[in-house]
C-alpha cells in the first residue's frame, strides 16, 4: 500500500494534471481546493470521469468535476429541505392520533398498550435497566426527553402537574426515535396513521396493508437519505441496499416496471423513487418543494454543463421525462 502524504495545492494540481486532467482556471482552481478540499472534490467525484487505465478521460477539466461536486451539494440541501418537511408531518400526525386517542398523560401515550409490538431484540441486552428490545429502549429514550431540562419540556413538567402533550415531546425525538415509534405503533393506529397521512386517490387505490408497507419502506429511505445528507455523503448515485417492495400502484407513477426491478436494470430504492413515493402524501410539500430545488439545479448545471447533465441523470436514475429536461 502507497503511504499517504502531505502535498501542496501546487503539487496537487501538478498530480492531478499527470492524470490527463485539463484546467481552464488554474488560480481559481487551487482556490476551490483549499476552500473543499482534494478528497472531498476529486475522491468524491472523480469516479464517473475516469477512464478504463484511471486516468481522467480525454478533455475531461477540472471544472467539470468541481461542477459535478457542486451539483451534489445543492441537491444535498434540497433533499435535506424536502425530508425535513416530510419528518414534521408525520411527528404531528403521530402526535395527534396520540392525543387523540391516548390523551396527553405521558404514561399513557407512551405505554405498552399504544405501542404493542416489542421490536427487535437488542444485541446486547442490560436487565438491570430493563432493556431487551427495540421498544424498552424507546421508551427509555421518551423518557430522557420527557426529563430534558431545556424548554419547553421543562415547563410543561412543572408548569402543568407533570402533563406533557404528544405534540411537545415529538419535538425531542430523533428520526430514528420517530421512525421506531411508527414501527411500534398498534395496527388500529397505524392504519389511522396511513388513512390521514395519504392522499385520497393513493387510499382508493391500495389496501390498508400495502399502504403500511410502502409508509415503512418510505420513513427507510427517508431515515437513510437524510443520515448520508446530513454526514455529507456523496448523494446523486446513492442507492440503499434495502429498497421499496414492488407497489404496482407506486411504481407506476415513478415509471417503473417489475420486470426491470426482477432483472435489476434499477436500484430498489432511490431518489427518484423516494420523492415519487411523498408525493402520494396528502401534504404535498414535501414533494413538491424538492421538485422546485431539483428544476432549478438542473437549470444551473445545464448553463455550466450542458454535456455531463444526461450522464449525471441516468446515474441518479431518473426517468426520461427529467432527463429530456430542457432550458426554457
Amino acid at each position: 500500500m502507497t503511504e499517504k502524504v502531505f502535498k501542496s495545492i501546487t503539487e496537487q494540481i501538478a498530480l492531478l494534471k499527470s492524470k490527463n486532467l485539463e484546467f481552464d482556471n488554474e488560480v481559481a482552481a487551487a482556490q476551490q481546493l483549499s476552500n473543499y478540499g482534494y478528497y472531498e472534490i476529486i475522491n468524491g467525484y472523480r469516479t464517473t470521469f475516469l477512464a478504463e487505465d484511471s486516468q481522467f478521460k480525454q478533455g475531461t477539466k477540472f471544472e467539470d468535476i468541481f461542477g459535478l461536486y457542486f451539483f451534489d451539494s445543492r441537491l444535498r440541501n434540497a433533499i435535506l429541505g424536502s425530508l425535513d418537511y416530510a419528518e414534521t408531518n408525520l411527528k404531528q400526525k403521530l402526535a395527534h392520533i396520540l392525543a387523540e386517542n391516548h390523551g396527553l398523560d405521558f404514561d399513557e401515550y407512551i405505554s405498552v398498550k399504544v405501542f404493542d409490538s416489542t421490536g427487535s431484540p437488542l444485541p446486547y441486552q442490560n436487565p438491570e435497566k430493563g432493556l431487551y428490545n427495540s421498544r424498552d429502549l424507546f421508551f427509555q429514550d421518551m423518557k430522557k426527553i420527557y426529563n430534558k431540562k431545556a424548554h419547553p419540556f421543562k415547563h410543561y413538567r412543572e408548569e402543568h402537574k407533570g402533563k406533557m402533550p404528544p405534540w411537545i415531546l415529538v419535538k425531542g425525538m430523533s428520526f430514528g426515535n420517530l421512525r421506531t415509534a411508527i414501527t411500534l405503533l398498534n395496527s388500529k393506529d397505524k392504519t389511522l396513521l396511513v388513512k390521514r397521512l395519504y392522499s385520497q386517490e393513493t387510499l382508493s387505490e391500495l389496501s390498508d396493508n400495502e399502504l403500511k408497507k410502502m409508509l415503512h419502506d418510505t420513513i427507510r429511505a427517508i431515515h437513510n437519505y437524510r443520515n448520508r445528507a446530513a454526514h455529507g455523503g456523496r448523494l446523486y448515485n446513492f442507492f440503499p441496499v434495502k429498497g421499496y417492495s414492488y407497489n404496482r400502484y407506486l411504481h407506476s407513477k415513478a415509471k417503473i416496471s417489475k420486470t426491470a426491478l426482477g432483472k435489476k436494470k434499477v436500484n430498489p430504492c432511490s431518489i427518484h423513487l423516494m420523492m415519487t413515493s411523498l408525493s402520494l402524501w396528502d401534504n404535498k410539500l414535501p414533494s413538491v418543494a424538492f421538485d422546485a430545488d431539483f428544476e432549478n439545479l438542473l437549470r444551473y448545471y445545464s448553463d455550466r454543463w450542458e454535456e455531463q447533465n444526461l450522464l449525471v441523470l441516468e446515474e441518479m436514475q431518473m426517468p426520461k421525462a427529467v432527463m429530456n429536461f430542457k432550458k426554457k
